[in-house]
């Protein structure tokens, strides 16, 4: 093999072929006489694809998912945060409801990362597609990757608490996208989000939500996917929304199912509470980098005529508990 090699490079060809390595049968003598080494797997449900040797020359040492199909091959490259970064001021955006943008000191940054959480139902995605709502008004483009919910449910939903997302989507301010997590690798899925952003110059990417997405990774570290994919629309001026469901309804706080609270600049919360035999709900914020942030929790409604939050719940104890009650103060005190 080593004759045959040097026969062809000698005739100044360009020489490619293939091998078959496995435990039983290991190619590393081929793998050594080779100036290039490109390693492919199937996985049973993806194939990948990685350099591993490139003789005088440097390369990217990382494994991308690789697609073949009726139209060629298609090679969709892991996310590379540091290598994608664009100017922009971090200046603050409105929800458009001022009970809001109070709880939040005037809104949300661009070019921050937000996790908002809460129980089933308790109105994540609703309160993502309000701040949406806000950016069309400023003839800003967004978009919602419903990865759980089919789109058009999610369209009805926000019809019917006042928000025009059909509007929105024929003025282009608005695309909702359908995401089946099982037939996307993550490097697809970055890929997609990758050309809204710079293609189309999206400016708040809502992913909804986290734990749909981790069925996308067969596997594979969670942390990595979702903190390169943040980290780079966070350089590119993206406010990000990560919508993510706890399992308690009641009892003690969580901020999330999944570790990522470490990622993010902000953390609203939503949260369901018994009071005095009705359910209601309640919104807070946790943490917020970039500025302080009101310390009291106020009541949420989502109506036919859009979001209504109430005033601080400062007589309300023990919510994040589980267990809220009433406190009455005396005049005296």
């Amino acid at each position: 093999m080593l004759s045959f090699l040097r026969f062809l490079s000698e005739k100044d060809a360009t020489v490619v072929f293939t091998s078959e390595g496995s435990a039983e049968a290991p190619d590393e003598d081929l793998q050594f006489l080779a100036d290039g080494i490109i390693h492919m797997k199937f996985t049973g449900r993806d194939r990948r694809i990685n350099v591993i040797k490139f003789r005088g020359a440097d390369f990217v040492q990382d494994v991308h998912t690789l697609r073949i199909s009726d139209k060629g091959l298609s090679v969709y490259p892991n996310l590379d945060p540091e290598a994608h970064k664009r100017k922009f001021e971090y200046e603050c955006l409105s929800s458009g409801v001022s009970e809001i943008d109070t709880l939040m000191n005037g809104g949300l940054e661009r070019g921050t990362i937000t996790i908002i959480t809460g129980p089933t139902g308790s109105g994540k995605s609703t309160l993502g597609m309000q701040f949406m709502k806000s950016a069309a008004g400023r003839g800003e483009r967004s978009v919602a990757l419903c990865v759980e919910e089919n789109s058009e449910t999610m369209l009805k939903r926000c019809e019917a608490v006042n928000i025009p997302v059909r509007q929105m989507m024929e003025q282009k301010n608005l695309s909702v996208l359908d995401i089946e997590p099982l037939k996307y690798a993550p490097g697809e899925f970055a890929h997609m989000i990758r050309r809204e952003v710079e293609e189309e110059d999206a400016r708040i990417v809502m992913l909804d939500s986290i734990e749909g997405y981790s069925m996308s990774l067969r596997g594979e570290s969670l942390h990595f996917h979702i903190h390169s994919l943040s980290k780079y629309l966070a350089n590119m001026g993206v406010t990000v929304l990560l919508v993510d469901e706890v399992e308690n309804v009641t009892g003690d706080f969580r901020a999330t199912e999944v570790g990522i609270s470490y990622i993010a600049d902000n953390v609203v919360f939503l949260r369901y509470l018994e009071i005095r035999g009705e359910i209601k709900k309640a919104i807070g914020v946790l943490k917020k980098r970039l500025s302080d942030f009101e310390n009291t929790l106020r009541e949420l409604e989502i109506t036919p005529y859009g979001i209504k939050v109430g005033n601080p719940l400062t007589n309300l104890h023990g919510i994040l508990s589980g267990t809220p009650w009433w406190r009455n103060y005396s005049d005296k005190e």
